[in-house]
This record gives C-alpha cells, sequence and structure tokens, in this order.
C-alpha cells in the first residue's frame, strides 16, 4: 500500500469565499447567503482509501474514509492526478489537523469489484464547516483542492410556492386542451396562456421565495 497526501490549493479565504457563493445558490433558503453564521470552519487532512481495481478491462477508482465519521461526501470526494505527494515523516502539514486511521483498508475489501491493481492512503485536504441558520446547525464540506461543497441536509426554499404555480399554469392549459378540442380551437390560445403564466409566476417565485 502507498501512502500519499493531497496538498491544500485552496486557501481558508478563499475557501470562505466559496462557502458563501454556495450558500446563495438557486436551492437554498432565501436569507442562507446573509443569515448563515460560521460557527466552525476547520482545515483538515482527512484519510481515504483509494482502490484501483480492473473491471472486465476497464479501470475504476473507489475512495472509501478510512476513519468514522457523519461528515457529507466522504465516500465522493475525486482524487485528482498528478497532484499527490508522499506522506512520510518529512511531510508539512502546516496549520491543518492530521486525523488518525481508525478503520482497517480490509474492511472494504469484500465489496470492491473486479480484481486489485493499486490501493492507497491518500491524506485529502477538505475544510469542516459548521454553521447554523434559524436556531439549526448544518454542516457542509469543502474540498480544499478542487472547491467542491458537499453537504447532507441544508435550508431549502419551500416547494410550496412552485408547486402552487405550476398547478395553476397546468391547469389553465389543461382546460385550454379541452376546450379547443370539443368547442372552439379558439380555446387551445389557454395553452399558451397556461404555460406562460407558469413561466413568469415560476421566474417570481425563484427570485423572491
Amino acid at each position: 500500500m502507498f501512502f500519499y497526501a493531497l496538498p491544500f490549493t485552496i486557501n481558508e479565504d478563499k475557501a470562505k469565499a466559496i462557502f458563501r457563493r454556495w450558500t446563495a445558490g438557486p436551492l437554498m433558503a432565501k436569507e442562507l447567503e446573509k443569515g448563515a453564521e460560521i460557527t466552525s470552519f476547520t482545515k483538515i487532512y482527512f484519510p481515504v482509501y483509494q482502490f484501483k481495481r480492473d473491471e472486465n478491462g476497464r479501470e475504476k477508482i473507489l475512495v472509501r474514509p478510512a476513519k468514522g465519521t457523519t461528515l457529507p461526501g466522504m465516500q465522493e470526494l475525486k482524487i485528482p492526478p498528478g497532484d499527490i505527494t508522499l506522506y512520510d515523516s518529512s511531510f508539512d502539514a502546516g496549520d491543518a489537523l492530521v486525523e488518525e486511521v481508525e478503520i482497517n483498508m480490509d474492511a472494504y475489501l469484500e465489496e470492491m469489484p473486479g480484481t486489485p491493481k493499486e490501493q492507497s492512503l491518500i491524506y485529502f485536504p477538505i475544510y469542516s464547516v459548521t454553521y447554523s441558520f434559524n436556531g439549526e446547525e448544518f454542516n457542509a464540506i469543502i474540498d480544499g483542492s478542487g472547491g467542491t461543497v458537499y453537504a447532507g441536509t441544508f435550508p431549502t426554499r419551500s416547494s410550496f410556492p412552485y408547486m402552487l404555480v405550476a398547478g395553476a399554469g397546468f391547469g389553465i392549459a389543461f382546460i385550454g386542451a379541452l376546450l379547443g378540442g370539443i368547442v372552439d380551437a379558439i380555446f387551445f390560445i389557454l395553452v399558451v396562456i397556461g404555460l406562460g403564466v407558469s413561466l413568469y409566476l415560476g421566474h417570481r417565485v425563484t427570485r423572491e421565495v
């Protein structure tokens, strides 16, 4: 087994900026960008196993955590090629916390597909973020090498207005199609109106919810 570390390429200031952009996403609660209060922002080298397997003549790479954790994204990390360095006594972790290995690699071997090509332990750079919003606490992970944000649950926009708008618009369109086929083709104009209402009000809801 090989031992590697993937250096941080994103500093803390940039990582916090990435987090703020993430909180402003279209799926997030309207006030999350301004209302999210960061309570913990920790720089960590987190140990993961990388398994390179040969499955039907194709290489498959799988990543598994080497430490018990409830942090989101720890099985979805992507190891970029070419950037890793050897992890030995000369490796300088700087101000990052280096987490200890808790899970033996053997625990994952039975579930691995295909035949083994290479197995390695990689200390992966992450920022572990804890933040509060409206009295609740949430967690997210920022990839310290690529900037990807991983999150489990997070404050989202209410889906009710979207459902209400879609239902109203499609209801008008349905009535228009029904009357257009039974009564007069002029009623087909309601199909266009219904879809137009859905698009317009949906845009307004996206901005205001």
